[in-house]
């Protein structure tokens, strides 16, 4: 069904009204931009939703294309570019203000792409060849060589493509364009009954040809009587230039002037108010080597060879030379037939249909790779919990896609690969090593011309992912399964990140790294409904890049105990020195002012060497008090029966800020019936939704000691009841994540 489906991306007003239902009659749907430019709706733009009843895709893709900007300098979104290449296999565009939605079609459009050349006009560019390497980069003319067999140029008239380069010429395709209906509501209505010569210039204060042209008319044509029209945005000064004319009032010119003058000697482009006269009846007197010309076969009573020649006819025209007025109308029908519904639907089916024949075999389904990142300094107790993720999103692309697949890619020299990921081998998913490297701005560019981008880089330095292989530019796209990167992420490839919650916007500001990272990512994923309301609320990511899957985790800890431990456990995170300073003061004062032996164990999270010297200065300041040396024990770096020890023999699991993995900390306390005390965040009543468990909430920030008030209060212990969905239901929620995204 993707091929009998056209993407028109054109916005021109008189074009659509012919074109539009000329394809539509060939059997297609057609999607039409709806967010223009005010500056091409000026400029004889529009829009129109008449055809999206045409269309056969689910009405919310409808939706986002039709809220989408095509026009915009910014890179196309990979849930636009994969909504376009899932319902959608050939695309027309043309020449916008820059070629932007060009440069959008061959990065990111897998289709049969038709760029409509109408021919240069009023430009220093004598082709497209010159106006296309004005607008492209580099990078841009690289990737239309490479998927020039994609590519078509599409000309509206047969003699384009022979002034253009050999990668235009080759793929040239004659489609011509025709005049709309109500162009013909005036056929034959010419009465001629007021003596002047019609005239057309527009934007004559606005563009300096246009001045130069409109100040030749005038040189040219002194003596006789005149009217110039079209739209002018910026005044002109002269009684005889009428501005913007509404439909009536241009159509009563075109039957009563006597004749209407088209200057242009372009030989490969044409406006449309010669033919508009023509149609009406009237005499229209051209240039020879114009595109008119090149249309107007054998005999050509209107054909002038220069200025004296074109004035004496006019004045003759205006003296009532019959015999020469009827010559000229007749002789215009020739180039009126070029412009014909039967002509250009003939053309478009011998010329145009082949194409869309052969479209599947073109554009069929690639198989995808997507490279998943585990998080640098995972802990290494969570890493079955990140292995179910892993599992659930290989199952779902596989369910997608059987050929699609997954490389897992782990930080080098954190694991044994060979150990550490026997229960993922089984799941059709490979694993690499990476590394992050920071690149610098021009090392950026450099890598991104080899794949035939280019990006504004706005930062001095960005961070990749390497393998000193091929560093994963030949995965389609990048997940990173942890949002807390310390450098802006160097978006050579579409990147998503996946994240638990943004619960530390409550603590303290988000890092603005992570935020940028956020934003510019391609796509989102997360378990919580919550978090996606916290992303588009606060962080302003726009919602159709964000997506909900299924929370899943190990099954490795049951139910084991819910009798009462020995201490309260307590997890932080090692880089938030000033909460875990805090935090031993807080239990300082506790022992102060209660006579109390209970215990705490404090682990600290994601510890590398790095954090060495603030951990000695912990080991110092607790050796050195009587009250917390003997009851108080740090850990790092715990392996897994160390940590589900600790849990296992807890009174209570205090968790006093949002730590990293803090949603698989709540399932292994709700594994072990222990009692969970946090903060009052939205994002963990979410969390807590989803495990259909229950936890007990302090405010910690609004607390001068929190410590105080959990021996104060008897906590309730959490535990999962129920699990809501199945394996297979998970799956099938990430397959239709992927179907959107891939």
């Amino acid at each position: 069904m993707r091929k009998r489906r056209i993407l028109w991306l054109l916005n021109h007003d008189t074009l659509s009204k012919f074109e539009l239902p000329l394809i539509r009659d060939l059997g297609f749907e057609i999607f039409t931009p709806k967010i223009v430019p005010k500056a091409i709706l000026q400029a004889s733009g529009s829009v129109t939703y008449e055809y999206d009843q045409t269309l056969t895709i689910p009405e919310d893709d409808l939706t986002i294309l039709n809220q989408y900007d095509f026009y915009s300098i910014t890179e196309m979104p990979l849930h636009i570019s994969n909504i376009l290449n899932k319902h959608f296999a050939t695309a027309l565009t043309y020449t916008d203000s820059s070629f932007l939605i060009l440069k959008k079609l061959i990065h990111d459009f897998s289709g049969m792409i038709f760029f409509r050349a109408f021919g240069v006009g009023l430009e220093k560019f004598k082709n497209y060849s010159e106006l296309i390497d004005h607008y492209f980069t580099t990078e841009d003319k690289f990737k239309l060589k490479q998927i020039n067999s994609r590519f078509v140029f599409s000309q509206c008239y047969p003699n384009l493509a022979e002034v253009e380069e050999k990668l235009y010429s080759d793929k040239a395709v004659y489609m011509p364009l025709g005049l709309p209906q109500s162009f013909y509501d005036i056929q034959g209505e010419w009465t001629g009954s007021c003596n002047q010569i019609l005239f057309f210039c527009t934007r004559i204060k606005f563009v300096p040809q246009a001045e130069r042209i409109y100040q030749e008319f005038k040189k040219n044509f002194k003596g006789f009587d005149y009217l110039i029209a079209g739209n002018q945005p910026v005044p002109v000064e002269d009684e005889r230039v009428t501005g913007y004319l509404e439909r009536e009032e241009l159509n009563n010119l075109y039957r009563t002037c006597k004749v209407m003058y088209y200057h242009s000697t372009n030989p490969r482009h044409l406006h449309y108010h010669p033919l508009e006269a023509m149609i009406a009846g009237m005499p229209v007197i051209y240039m020879d080597g114009g595109l008119l010309s090149y249309l107007g076969g054998y005999r050509q009573s209107g054909r002038c060879k220069d200025i004296q020649e074109a004035r004496i006819k006019i004045k003759s025209i205006m003296n009532g030379d019959t015999d020469l007025i009827n010559k000229i109308r007749q002789d215009q029908q020739e180039i009126l037939t070029k412009f014909s519904y039967n002509f250009n639907r003939k053309q478009w089916e011998e010329n145009f249909l082949p194409f869309v024949t052969d479209i599947e075999a073109n554009t069929e389904k690639e198989e995808k790779k997507m490279s998943l990142f585990l998080p640098i300094n995972l802990e290494r107790v969570h890493l079955d919990d990140y292995l179910e993720l892993v599992a659930l999103l290989s199952k779902g692309m596989e369910e997608h896609q059987p050929n699609n697949n997954i490389v897992l890619n782990v930080y080098r020299n954190n694991f044994d690969l060979e150990s550490d990921f026997k229960s993922i081998s089984n799941n059709n998913v490979s694993i690499r090593e990476y590394e992050m490297k920071t690149l610098s701005k021009k090392e950026t560019k450099d890598a991104l011309s080899l794949i035939f981008r280019t990006k504004k880089l706005w930062n001095e330095e960005y961070l990749a992912p390497i393998d000193y292989a091929q560093n994963f530019i030949d995965t389609d796209y990048w997940f990173f399964l942890n949002p807390d990167l310390d450098q802006r992420i160097a978006s050579m490839k579409p990147y998503g990140i996946y994240i638990d919650n943004l619960g530390d916007r409550y603590e303290e500001s988000i890092n603005s790294i992570r935020i940028s990272n956020l934003k510019n990512a391609s796509f989102i994923i997360t378990c919580s409904n919550q978090t996606k309301t916290d992303l588009i609320k606060h962080l302003g990511i726009n919602k159709d890049i964000i997506y909900t899957i299924p929370f899943v985790y190990s099954k490795a800890s049951a139910s084991q105990s819910t009798s009462k431990g020995k201490y309260t456990l307590v997890e932080v995170d090692i880089d938030k020195e000033a909460i875990i300073t805090k935090l031993l003061n807080d239990i300082s004062d506790f022992y102060r002012l209660y006579d109390n032996n209970e215990q705490f164990k404090i682990i600290l999270n994601s510890y590398n060497k790095t954090h060495l010297n603030f951990l000695n200065s912990l080991y110092d300041y607790i050796n050195k008090s009587d009250l917390l040396k003997k009851n108080i024990t740090l850990y790092v770096d715990l392996r897994n029966n160390e940590y589900d020890a600790l849990y296992l023999q807890a009174n209570n699991i205090y968790i006093p800020h949002n730590i990293k993995n803090i949603n698989y900390k709540l399932v292994k306390a709700s594994n072990y019936r222990k009692p969970i005390i946090v903060n009052d965040y939205p994002c963990y009543r979410d969390i807590e939704n989803l495990l259909n468990s229950k936890f007990n909430y302090i405010r910690t920030r609004s607390n001068s000691n929190p410590v105080i008030e959990i021996f104060n209060r008897n906590f309730k212990f959490a535990s999962i009841i129920e699990k809501k969905n199945s394996y297979n239901e998970d799956s099938k929620m990430v397959r239709k994540v992927w179907e959107k995204l891939i």
